[in-house]
């Protein structure tokens, strides 16, 4: 029997306290590699019929040694049968060795195809866990909670930040939690790793069993035995089933669906930024077909096309999809059901995340009412013991009659689940400045090196101390660059800018973080860095404003979530008193309720504002004018920056008809249904 690699110690990584693994596509099958099978290894240069007589003895000595006791000698042509994988009898029935056991980074190793998934097709694919209790340190974040999964549903897992979705997936996709093995996974959590490999090789490459049977073919078109030509029949089914032919179709599709040129297809994984890589981290899920797909805040770095066209894939998707997102716009369209994750508990609501909010809602009141009316019954019946407990034998008896009453009432008292209170935000803002435009930008051009390409040229606008304007465009177009140039960050390399000279700017960049330089100092400490002259009463009160009182205000920064985090720079930000606040994807790493505060405050901000965002509510609660930036149709071609003559819905309108044009929408409606046609043929 072969022996079953096992991961190298070197290839792994840590998931807040689980171990992930490298994906297989990085694991080449190298004849040299510690822990591949002996079926694995390549064949020797020297094909002389005694070398390789000699060989396969060697290795059968080695299977031999590792499984404990002879095997029976199977030699064809001086090679080794078992080096094909015929395995134990009623053990496997593919004539292939069995693939990898260890997890890769892209989730475990399920055939889906061959005589071995016989079970796998006729298994359901419905998961249900009972009593889960999930820990992370001396902390319980779930306690008895019950997952129930039903395959093809979409899911959207909601909570406050800290309360344990994180965590939930990654139990799941390391299977630290009873998943059926028979279930394929996929988790999109980290960028995808650097290196020289092109990004469209990199997602072909995910498909752990097609590069699995790809091997298998090179290497068994060297061998003319009748055994070797009976498991190339296996193979070539095999890697038909899977339609490999047309795998290259399909990952370009979903690479140019997520915002990938064919020429950027063809660029190494190592020359894209985090954000990118992420994004091809989600095209090898989407390739891999999975099962179970699951999805921790996939589309921070998507831009408005590339959310619209992963909202239209998802809801053509068959298959189970269970994601956390803060995105409210994209919960409604792509949730069929809402898991709350509460206290502890995981409660699920029919329906997209409005209707959830709404059947909540609901279900509080009425909740809210039942326990009005007990608690009014419990008050009269402990009234009437009170006056009647020591009285008239007669009225005794009836005394002790409502105190039977009041224990059966108060045992059957209906506890109401309220929501956790909402942080409230305030901005205060700077003394008023006149009326005429607080910047105003006059023919600016500007580019990052002298021999780069021009990324804008000829912007003339102005904004004022009331402005509310958003900033959209696809990712790289430069909507970052444009809120430096208005910050005074970076200067235009043609044109002028002009400020009032009592202008004060307070930014939120997409990586504020950078900018808290030391992370082991608390957020008390960071404030006093800023202003010494402040004393620690002050910087706390400050910081309770915007939630994070009591240990989170002096423990290391280090230690606050990414929403906490930004609630810092928020209290930065207050302190500054400013007329005109700069947001750069302020909401990436916010809970829906601190979002919902966030819009409520700036709305009452008496200054400008300025956002770049993607997230479609907090944009609609905000803005009343939308820029679009858009980049140059040649490297050659300068971008621009123009007014919107619309809202939102119109800009997803003109979107849409792009992805039509383009025929992306068709692609992943025909992609979905060749997944539906694979389960019912199955």
């Amino acid at each position: 029997m072969p022996v079953r690699p096992t991961a190298s110690a070197g290839r792994r990584r840590h998931c807040r306290g689980t171990h992930v693994l490298a994906p297989l596509a990085r694991r080449k099958f190298h004849p040299t590699e510690k822990g591949v099978p002996i079926g694995l290894r390549m064949p020797s240069k020297n094909n002389s019929r005694k070398f390789r007589v000699k060989q396969a003895q060697k290795e059968q000595n080695q299977v031999n040694a590792v499984n404990g006791g002879p095997a029976s000698e199977h030699l064809v042509n001086g090679i080794n049968a078992l080096t094909v994988g015929t395995g134990p009898p009623g053990d496997r029935r593919s004539l292939l060795p069995p693939p990898p056991s260890e997890p890769g980074e892209d989730g475990y190793f399920v055939e889906r195809t061959g005589p071995d998934a016989a079970t796998r097709r006729s298994a359901s694919l419905d998961i249900s866990i009972e009593g889960i209790n999930l820990m992370v340190g001396r902390r319980e974040l779930l306690a008895s909670a019950t997952l129930k999964l039903t395959y093809g549903r979409k899911y959207g897992l909601v909570g406050r930040n800290g309360e344990g979705k994180t965590q939930l997936l990654c139990a799941l996709a390391h299977r630290r939690l009873p998943v059926p093995s028979h279930i394929r996974i996929a988790h999109v959590e980290q960028e995808v790793q650097g290196d020289d490999t092109k990004v469209l090789d990199a997602v072909l490459q995910s498909d752990r069993e097609r590069e699995y049977l790809l091997y298998w073919e090179k290497r068994l078109l060297q061998d003319q035995s009748d055994w070797a030509g009976e498991a190339l029949i296996e193979v070539y089914e095999r890697l038909d089933e899977l339609d490999s032919d047309a795998a290259e179709t399909r990952a370009s599709m979903i690479l140019r669906g997520l915002g990938f040129t064919a020429e950027a297809q063809q660029r190494p994984t190592r020359e894209f930024s985090g954000g990118w890589r992420m994004r091809i981290r989600l095209a090898m899920a989407l390739f891999q077909q999975p099962d179970l797909l699951l999805l921790d805040e996939a589309n921070n770095h998507l831009d408005s096309v590339s959310l619209l066209w992963l909202a239209y894939f998802l809801r053509a998707w068959p298959r189970t999809v269970l994601m956390v997102s803060h995105d409210r716009w994209l919960l409604n369209e792509v949730a069929q059901d809402t898991i709350l994750l509460h206290r502890k508990r995981l409660v699920y609501y029919g329906g997209n995340y409005d209707s959830y909010l709404k059947t909540r809602a609901e279900q509080q009141r009425h909740a809210l009412a039942v326990a009005s009316s007990q608690q009014r019954r419990a008050a009269e019946l402990k009234n009437f013991i009170a006056r009647f407990g020591h009285g008239h034998k007669k009225m005794a008896r009836q005394a002790q009659s409502r105190m039977k009453m009041l224990q059966r009432l108060e045992s059957e008292m209906i506890e109401v689940d309220e929501d956790d209170p909402s942080l409230r935000i305030e901005f205060p803002a700077a003394e008023y400045l006149p009326p005429p435009p607080c910047i105003s930008v006059n023919n600016v051009g500007f580019r990052y090196s002298p021999d780069g390409p021009m990324l804008y040229r000829d912007l003339n606008f102005g904004l004022d101390c009331d402005s509310r304007v958003a900033i959209i465009g696809p990712n790289g177009a430069g909507k970052s660059t444009f809120l430096k140039l208005l910050a005074g960050e970076i200067v235009p390399t043609e044109g002028w800018i002009s400020r009032h000279p009592k202008l004060r700017i307070a930014t939120f960049a997409q990586r504020h973080v950078d900018s808290m330089e030391d992370l082991e100092r608390s957020a008390v400490d960071h404030i006093r860095s800023l202003w010494p002259t402040l004393e620690v009463a002050e910087c706390r009160a400050l910081l309770g404003r915007f939630g994070l009182s009591g240990s989170l205000a002096t423990m290391p920064m280090k230690l606050l979530s990414g929403g906490q985090k930004s609630r810092v720079q928020f209290a930065v930000m207050a302190a500054m008193r400013p007329s005109l606040m700069l947001f750069d994807e302020v909401t990436n790493h916010l809970d829906m309720q601190t979002i919902d505060s966030l819009a409520i405050a700036l709305n009452a901000f008496p200054g400008g504002v300025v956002l770049v965002t993607h997230d479609t509510r907090f944009l609609s609660l905000v803005a009343n004018e939308i820029w679009v930036v858009r980049p140059g149709k040649s490297p050659q071609e300068s971008g621009t920056v123009e007014v919107w003559n619309g809202d939102y819905d119109d800009y997803k309108a003109a979107i849409e008809r792009e992805l039509e044009e383009a025929g992306l929408l068709a692609a992943a409606k025909q992609e979905a249904a060749a997944l539906a046609l694979q389960r019912l043929s199955s």
